[in-house]
């Protein structure tokens, strides 16, 4: 008797592990939140608890992160892609899978129940697919943007290819090109057209010099222009500053003027011997903040920078291309 209790206990206490233990796809971090501005909740996918959304929040797979009226967030993933959430947008984070045979490559499930968003996937590290009521869209390193209301879709890409899949048709959207409001019935080829806008972006500063360690200071010139003729367009709206550097401080809520124009100042900390990767260049995108700019594709600028001399050695991870300093 007191033999058969021990097995049984045994039993008990391993079927009793194996419910309890979350799988690794729920528990691994996939990305964070950032820039969080206005009223933001996060459920947990796992728990189905609710916390407010805050910046360095972690998300793992299966996480609901809905902004309110007036809110936005970024959500950062782990190889350096990222998602801008407008106001009053629901995105899930449906699964997440990296694969380090494939030169640590990343894949991602994610829908857009309603809402709208901005995307930077980074090229050859990130596949995803987005899911949204109205369209189905596969993307493999590419720029775009995604708005999901009342069971109609737009989507708007301005790097790589995305092909966008609705209930009719399937259509492989190109740089340059958008799908203005559809449903998942609509003929797609028929409804493509070109983005006719975008954000101009120049600088008096090339060159970064960080003499004696000190932080660099340069100023962007961001319009607003018509593609086709290259003319200024007069439209105001909320600016979204992004980069490939992560030692910068940007102006606080930038916003064009009712010509279209904008002048900001921003500041670069010292690059150290991790920034190695970057092989000298840094870029600085500038996005169109809001939902009603489907219609505008972002602008880009490249600022060089030399690492500061240095007897330590630099090691490149292979796998990841992140720069580490080598005793």
């Amino acid at each position: 008797m007191q033999r058969w209790f021990a097995r049984a206990s045994v039993l008990f206490g391993t079927l009793l592990l194996l419910h309890t233990t979350v799988p690794v796809a729920q528990e691994e971090i996939v990305a964070s939140l950032d820039r969080v501005q206005g009223s933001v909740e996060v459920t947990d996918g796992a728990s189905q608890r609710s916390v407010p959304g805050r910046n360095g929040l972690l998300l793992r797979a299966g996480d609901l992160v809905v902004t309110k009226e007036g809110a936005k967030a970024t959500v950062k993933f782990r190889d350096g892609s990222e998602i801008r959430l407008f106001s009053n947008t629901s995105f899930l984070v449906e699964g997440a899978r990296e694969s380090a045979r494939e030169g640590r490559s990343f894949k991602f499930n994610l829908a857009v129940k309603f809402g709208s968003i901005w995307a930077n996937f980074v090229r050859q590290r990130q596949v995803a697919q987005i899911n949204t009521p109205t369209a189905t869209m596969g993307i493999k390193g590419t720029t775009l943007r995604i708005v999901e209301r009342d069971d109609r879709a737009r989507v708007a890409v301005t790097e790589g290819l995305v092909e966008v899949k609705n209930d009719r048709t399937t259509v492989d959207l190109a740089a340059g090109k958008r799908l203005p409001e559809f449903s998942r019935t609509d003929d797609l080829p028929t409804k493509v057209q070109d983005i006719p806008y975008k954000l101009d972006v120049k600088s008096e500063t090339r060159e970064l010099n960080f003499e004696g360690n000190r932080p660099a200071e340069a100023f962007l010139s961001i319009q607003l222009i018509d593609v086709k003729s290259g003319s200024n367009v007069a439209r105001s709206g909320p600016v979204y500053l992004r980069s490939n550097y992560d030692r910068i401080t940007y102006p606080q809520a930038p916003v064009l003027d009712q010509r279209g124009g904008l002048r900001v100042p921003i500041v670069f900390a010292p690059p150290d011997a991790t920034h190695a990767a970057l092989d000298g260049n840094i870029y600085v995108w500038a996005v169109l903040d809001s939902e009603d700019s489907d219609d505008t594709g972002e602008g880009r600028y490249l600022f060089k920078f030399k690492l500061p001399p240095s007897q330590e050695r630099i090691e490149i991870e292979s796998e990841t291309g992140e720069g580490r300093r080598k005793q």
